[in-house]
């Protein structure tokens, strides 16, 4: 069997012969490989032509196919002449089931407001009627009592029950335009996305008799992605890390996905694959704003901008972004990772996430507690994973799940340089930290020339858990980027002090029941003149 694969848009003179045309009415999605911005779909054709040159025309494709990767392989017994790619404006997009359903809601509401209109114009026509004609007797003629009361209870009841229907009537009114309003705005939000053109395709063949011709069609198009998101389970703070590694899989390219098989990429064609380059990274001095001919001297923004160019790389923001598609070899590929899905899925071209399973992982773990009482007075459990370098891991957020209960939303930022990953589990009540401002020991009082400020705080953990607990407890004291501004460290219950950052860290063992207390004290000494922001 001859094979060949056509990766270009192309054109060749076709003879001055008879051209046949056909519609090829069914071809079939075999395989999609969905990357983080577009797919490849692969399309199965199966038809028969006569001899001579015949027209396959292959509608109802995407219009957001690009006709650069227009791919034709797996050719039997005939020719392939040309590949044209063409929108068709006309038919559009058939509706969906969805759409058609809402259309089909819409005539049968409109009926019934209809209906409904007709009995509110009854009644009220009616109830005028008994206005206009509500006068017992004549001018000149005397009215019979027992008349009277015989006339008045037939309006009065007749009156009364008109109203009740007339409420009926108008709360029923009430609803279907606000039925027929929510279905019409979904029917419109959906019939907005199918009024677009639809794409087809021209493929001209050649043969010399009549034989099957069953072919593959690929291509690549727009409007495709998928994203990461896990589901992080514990058990207890003995038991290893299971992570569920998921996909939502979204795509609004016109072409319903119906049970497909799926793969997965992490690569990104759409960055392109031109390397960066870097630009010189010039430096000057800044000039007097005097000297300078025809710049406006009011926007200094400009001025600096001028004066200095940052270092930078030369292309858009998609090339910028290189690094966050870091490559990783595996087996098929080297660029990218693969994730073949086995069950086939169905992702409808409707803009809305599908959800797709795929690999779970029991990951060994140590876990230990955070808090930083400074900022939230609640203590956060970790779980540091090792191991996690070979799991092909994306950024992605994730649900956290300990002690079979949702405890909230976390994220995995598997791009860092270390040995183990942290992922947060979210917040223990048991453990209750307490940081407190000793008031009595707090001061400020002028030396001299200056404004001397002592702050001392108490940092209180206690342990309502049955087991113990590691807590990495931080604090910090500010950092002075001014000679006159003086920041002494006087006690902090020896943790390690870091001088450049200004934390303060303390690695505790606190038992059950049990409670540690931590100090931090320190002074700022300052002109008296002046103020310091943020004390």
């Amino acid at each position: 069997m001859k094979h060949f694969s056509f990766l270009l848009l192309f054109f060749l003179p076709i003879a001055a012969t008879a051209q046949n045309q056909k519609i090829v009415s069914s071809s079939e999605i075999k395989n999609v490989r969905v990357y983080q911005s577009g797919a490849q779909v692969s399309r199965s054709i199966q038809t028969t032509v006569d001899a001579g040159v015949t027209q396959l025309v292959i509608p109802e494709l995407s219009a957001r196919i690009n006709k650069n990767s227009i791919t034709v392989s797996d050719i039997g017994n005939f020719t392939l002449l040309s590949v044209v790619h063409e929108l068709n404006f006309l038919d559009g997009e058939k509706s969906s089931p969805e759409v058609a359903q809402l259309a089909d809601s819409l005539k049968k509401l409109d009926l019934e407001i209809e209906k409904n209109t007709g009995l509110d114009n009854v009644y009220t026509q009616e109830s005028a009627l008994l206005n206009a004609n509500k006068s017992v007797g004549g001018a000149n003629i005397g009215v019979d009592p027992d008349n009277l009361k015989e006339v008045a209870d037939l309006f009065r009841e007749r009156m009364i029950e008109l109203t009740v229907k007339l409420i009926d009537v108008h709360a029923e009114a009430k609803r279907l335009t606000e039925k027929r309003t929510k279905i019409y705005n979904q029917w419109q939000t959906l019939n907005a996305k199918q009024n677009v053109p639809s794409g087809k395709l021209l493929i001209t063949v050649s043969t010399k008799s009549r034989v099957p011709v069953n072919f593959t069609l690929s291509y690549f198009v727009d409007g495709a992605s998928w994203i990461p998101k896990y589901d992080i389970r514990a058990t207890d703070i003995q038991s290893p890390i299971q992570l569920a590694y998921k996909a939502d899989i979204s795509q609004s390219t016109g072409e319903n996905w119906k049970d497909v098989k799926l793969t997965l990429s992490t690569g990104n064609p759409s960055l392109g694959g031109n390397k960066p380059e870097l630009s010189p990274w010039y430096l000057d001095f800044y000039r007097n704003y005097s000297e300078l001919q025809g710049i406006n001297l009011s926007n200094k923004l400009q001025l600096s901008e001028v004066v200095v160019t940052q270092p930078g790389v030369r292309g858009s923001r998609k090339d910028a972004s290189l690094d966050y598609t870091a490559p990783v070899v595996v087996e098929q590929n080297q660029l990218s990772t693969d994730f073949e899905i086995q069950i086939p899925y169905t992702i409808l071209s409707d803009g809305k996430q599908y959800s797709v399973d795929i690999q779970s992982y029991d990951l060994p773990a140590s876990y230990s507690y955070y808090a930083a009482p400074k900022i939230d007075k609640d203590a956060f459990l970790i779980a540091k994973i090792t191991g996690w370098e070979n799991l092909n891991l994306l950024p992605g957020n994730s649900n956290v799940y300990f002690e079979g209960n949702f405890v909230g939303e976390s994220s995995i930022n598997p791009r860092n340089t270390r040995d183990t990953l942290d992922l947060s589990l979210g917040r223990d009540k048991k453990i209750v930290i307490l940081r407190e401002k000793q008031k009595d020991l707090s001061t400020s009082k002028f030396v001299g020339g200056n404004m001397v400020k002592e702050l001392n705080y108490k940092i209180t953990v206690r342990n309502g858990k049955k087991e113990a607990i590691d807590l990495t407890l931080q604090d910090q004291i500010p950092v002075s980027k001014n000679d006159d501004i003086k920041v002494n460290l006087n006690d902090y219950s020896s943790g390690d002090y870091n001088k450049e950052s200004g934390k303060i860290t303390w690695k505790l063992s606190v038992q059950p029941t049990q409670t540690e207390i931590r100090n931090l004290k320190f002074t700022v000494k300052y002109p008296k003149d002046q103020i310091v922001g943020g004390l």
